[in-house]
């Protein structure tokens, strides 16, 4: 029996090896391609301008700018989501359902959206109104630039908080690209509710909406779609100090499990 075990554990260790090399070969890979995206698809993107004074307070550690692509850039990036093929499905029970896709992912089918999330522009954008200079969070971060589909009745997540696994301040940017309801071509029943002081509150989120706020300290939720509705944002995380201890990068795995499945683990 001991001999039996030892084996297991063997081929467990001599697999998860594999995979993590592999892992970061692909890595490697999509960091090449990366340059090539943020050259090709950044030069097309597109930001209205906005004085200090036209920026939101961020004293509540949340904030939301309406407008921030142009509509010509808004219309580029809806047409790429609405050729969208495949997610990954999860389903927490009582407390998530939806579909995700991920940072890796969104390189090879939606470069336009790294080169988005990579943007100077939006950078600036988003550290003007923080009051930090931020920065994107790693490559192998599933979570660091995601796609959020609601597009099932229920689909929703509830009340939680975006842990910070990084050793600097960490931010949640939510861009909604599409949110309608698919015959009346109004807003979708789905609402962002959050937690500011003792006061709950709802953000609308029409497309090309800005929600930033710092998730480790804003508790918020997302409500359930209705029948005939479509709901999908661009997750973005940034951070101050995007570094991390091995303790905060095994939470960050085990935690993206739920939404990106069982090789979150060898990221």
């Amino acid at each position: 029996m001991y001999y039996l075990l030892m084996g297991l554990v063997s081929i467990l260790v001599i697999g998860f090896v594999y995979l993590k090399k592999q892992r970061n070969a692909l890595y490697q890979r999509l960091s090449q391609e990366q340059q090539t995206a943020l050259a090709q698809q950044g030069k097309n993107l597109q930001f209205n301008e906005f004085r200090a004074e036209e920026l939101p307070s961020f004293a509540q550690h949340f904030a939301a700018l309406p407008t921030v692509l142009t509509a010509e850039t808004l219309a580029q990036l809806q047409a790429e989501v609405l050729k969208l093929c495949r997610t990954e499905r999860s389903y927490l029970p009582l407390h998530k359902q939806g579909g995700t896709m991920a940072y890796e992912t969104l390189h090879q089918v939606m470069p336009v959206l790294v080169a988005l999330y990579h943007s100077p522009q939006l950078q600036k954008i988003c550290s003007a109104i923080v009051g930090e200079a931020l920065m994107p969070t790693p490559l192998n971060d599933q979570s660091s630039c995601s796609l959020l589909v609601y597009e099932k009745p229920g689909d929703h997540i509830g009340w939680h908080y975006d842990h910070n696994f990084y050793n600097g301040r960490h931010f949640t940017v939510l861009l909604p690209l599409i949110n309608k309801h698919n015959q009346t071509g109004e807003l979708s029943s789905a609402r962002l509710w959050a937690k500011l002081g003792d006061q709950e509150v709802i953000q609308p989120t029409p497309p090309n909406t800005l929600v930033i706020f710092e998730g480790a300290k804003v508790l918020h939720k997302a409500t359930p779609l209705a029948d005939n509705e479509l709901r999908i944002l661009l997750s973005m995380t940034y951070c101050t100090t995007p570094t991390t201890s091995l303790a905060k990068g095994i939470a960050r795995r085990i935690k993206d499990i739920s939404f990106f499945g069982i090789r979150a683990l060898w990221t």
